[in-house]
């Protein structure tokens, strides 16, 4: 067996250097985040105090305020923005559904669809198609490239309209009438329909992904996968938040007991029996809970409303649709999409603390005057602790 080679000399050296360096740091940053009191002079531990108490309190409130603003500014956008939009399309593809179900109804009647016209509820329908995507376009949660694709099957939803009003002044004539329908049905679904089963009303679009997803319905389903991802990673804890939270809670931890610690000396040292600037500066602590509270409560409805998001897009139906339209009475649906909006509503609503809204653009603010509160009174303290003292005497 040969040798062993041993490292070079500069690189042990090099080694040591960056130990010492580190070690003087940690041993820097322990003594201004945690000086002592006992066998110090008293000068001493107000500049250390003086310089870590304001940067504990900057830090805290920095890192904190921007978690908390993190989350609260997802629960908004989920619940003013994500939701309403995955609410529209999905009323969108349930009445291209129900109107195109309707247009073959009415139009199997022949010459009498030809002078009565279309039904009431196809024409409503598409007007309903009509108003969710205008609502999707103007809540906000598409990208610019996503309200392109919007305004598309905008434009597709009047093409299709038209070839239904082609088939209905053709009624009288079967084999036009019918091309005229399977052309106006081939605009929903990219992929062949099988042939309707008894009793099937509304045949459903079959999955078509990738470029040849390029009918109506694909279309907004492909919108409405995008928005659910996208709601997916709001609804999570991002990597950003938790290192911040967990940095701003050993900050606050550190700065509370700073605070009392520091309180305690300037009752032992200075016969201080009450600083109110420290008091002042430890005031926005008290908030802290509630604020935490809120952003657990926030972050909770974000999480439970991924699944009410994935059965909108999933368990609503045009079925379900037309029986809640046509049987009011029989109590609601847990798949119909009014149920499911209110479940969204009522989640998103309730996971907040509703008066403090607003409250996180004013969480580091606080912190800064706190640091200013804590610095001014240490600089006081200390600017007369040093002209009073007697000389000779230990500073």
């Amino acid at each position: 067996m040969g040798a062993v080679e041993r490292p070079p000399v500069r690189l042990l050296r090099g080694a040591r250097a960056v130990g010492a360096v580190t070690a003087e740091l940690a041993r820097r940053v322990r003594r201004y985040a945690w000086p002592s009191a006992a066998g110090g002079r008293n000068r001493g531990y107000l500049r250390d105090r003086l310089v870590a108490l304001p940067l504990l309190a900057v830090v805290a409130f920095g890192a904190f305020g921007w978690a908390y603003a993190g989350v609260r500014g997802d629960s908004a956008y989920v619940r003013d923005r994500l939701a309403p939009a995955l609410v529209g399309l999905a009323h969108t593809r349930a009445s291209l559904f129900i109107a195109q179900g309707e247009a073959e109804e009415s139009l199997g009647e022949g010459r009498a669809a030809e002078l009565g016209g279309l039904s009431e509820r196809y024409r409503t329908r598409v007007a309903r198609a009509t108003q969710s995507l205008n609502q999707v376009t103007r809540s906000g949660a598409l990208t610019v490239a996503e309200e392109q694709e919007l305004r598309v099957v905008s434009a597709l939803v009047v093409d299709y309209t038209g070839w239904i009003g082609r088939a209905q002044g053709d009624a009288t004539d079967p084999v036009l009438r019918d091309a005229e329908l399977t052309y106006a049905r081939s605009m929903l679904c990219s992929a062949p329909v099988a042939a309707a089963h008894q009793g099937d009303r509304y045949r459903p679009c079959p999955p078509s992904t990738g470029s040849g997803a390029t009918s109506i319905v694909d279309r907004v389903s492909g919108l409405e996968r995008r928005l659910r991802e996208r709601l997916v990673d709001r609804a999570g804890w991002g990597g950003g938040v938790i290192a911040a939270a967990v940095v701003s809670g050993l900050a606050l931890v550190l700065l509370a007991v700073g605070l009392w610690r520091t309180v305690s000396f300037l009752r032992r040292r200075f016969r201080i029996r009450l600083s109110v600037p420290l008091v002042a500066a430890a005031l926005p602590l008290l908030a802290v809970p509630l604020l935490t509270a809120d952003a657990l409560l926030a972050q909770h409805a974000q999480a439970a409303a991924v699944p009410v998001a994935h059965a909108l897009a999933e368990r609503t139906s045009p079925e379900t649709e037309t029986v809640a339209e046509e049987r009011p009475f029989d109590g609601p649906d847990p798949r119909s999409i009014a149920v499911l909006d209110a479940r969204f509503d009522d989640g998103l609503t309730d996971g907040r603390l509703a008066f403090l809204d607003g409250a996180a653009a004013f969480v580091f603010p606080a912190g800064l005057v706190g640091a200013g509160l804590i610095g001014g009174a240490l600089h006081a303290y200390r600017r007369e602790y040093l002209v009073v003292t007697r000389a000779g005497a230990a500073v």
